[in-house]
């Protein structure tokens, strides 16, 4: 099973990087803007850590909890619906030195939506997180992931036109198969795939993003690397 989930995630990590190098998506034109950003510029040995938060409180928490302990930080993307009903959460990943990003209202694929859908959830996405920035006293660069990575020529423009810069992942940590801890781990911590600047992809409600962080930070740390948020990376 563990060898069946690798060998997948290496297939679904290569297909999700050639389609991009070659620039044909879901819609499969060429698109006309830069494609998501999956790998941050840095010379260091620094991976960012990103994370997915559609429904998750408790393990949101822990989450941030152990980051904070293993004194590294992370780039969350919650949708809109999360982050309403969820303020508090959201301005404490703010002040504890973390990216709260955007993934759309309700985590459906965007990609699908008719124009003026799109433009009126990202201005609304826009100014959520504008303020919840301002709740927590931090400014920081807009950013936006396509929920489950689906993203065509549309979305990014509107996500663009809405001052959005678009993240997406070189890493997928495969946590939400459900195939274990071990095979997290493992994923995340192969040397082939994991580079300076790779982001890397979670998600908070994970069955196993916990214990697997667990291992994978003190891991990182002993061979000199650092798990960062996105605007950190450069830091």
């Amino acid at each position: 099973m563990f060898l069946l989930a690798v060998l997948l995630a290496a297939a679904l990590s290569l297909c999700y990087r050639e389609t991009e190098k070659r620039g044909l998506l879901q819609t499969g034109k060429e698109l006309e803007e830069e494609l998501p950003v999956c790998c941050a510029e840095t010379e260091e040995q620094k991976a960012v850590f990103t994370f997915e938060v559609t429904h998750e409180t408790e393990q949101t928490s822990e989450i941030l909890n152990l980051l904070a302990q293993q004194k590294s930080s992370a780039s969350f993307f919650v949708t809109g619906e999360w982050a309403r009903a969820n303020k508090e959460l959201a301005v404490q990943i703010l002040r504890m030195g973390n990216d709260l990003g955007f993934l759309g209202e309700t985590c459906r694929d965007m990609s699908l939506l008719e124009r003026d859908a799109v433009k009126r959830e990202m201005e609304q996405g826009k100014e959520l997180l504008l303020e919840l920035q301002e709740q927590a006293g931090v400014r920081q660069e807009l950013l936006f992931r396509a929920p489950y990575g689906q993203v065509g020529d549309e979305l990014l423009r509107q996500a663009r036109t809405a001052g959005f810069l678009v993240i997406g992942w070189y890493v997928d940590s495969m946590d939400w198969k459900g195939y274990g801890t071990d095979a997290v781990v493992k994923l995340v911590l192969q040397k082939k795939e994991l580079k300076k600047g790779s982001i890397v992809r979670f998600h908070a409600e994970g069955e196993d993003t916990l214990a697997a962080l667990e291992r994978i930070l003190p891991e990182m740390g002993k061979a000199g690397w650092q798990a960062v948020s996105f605007s950190r990376v450069e830091g």
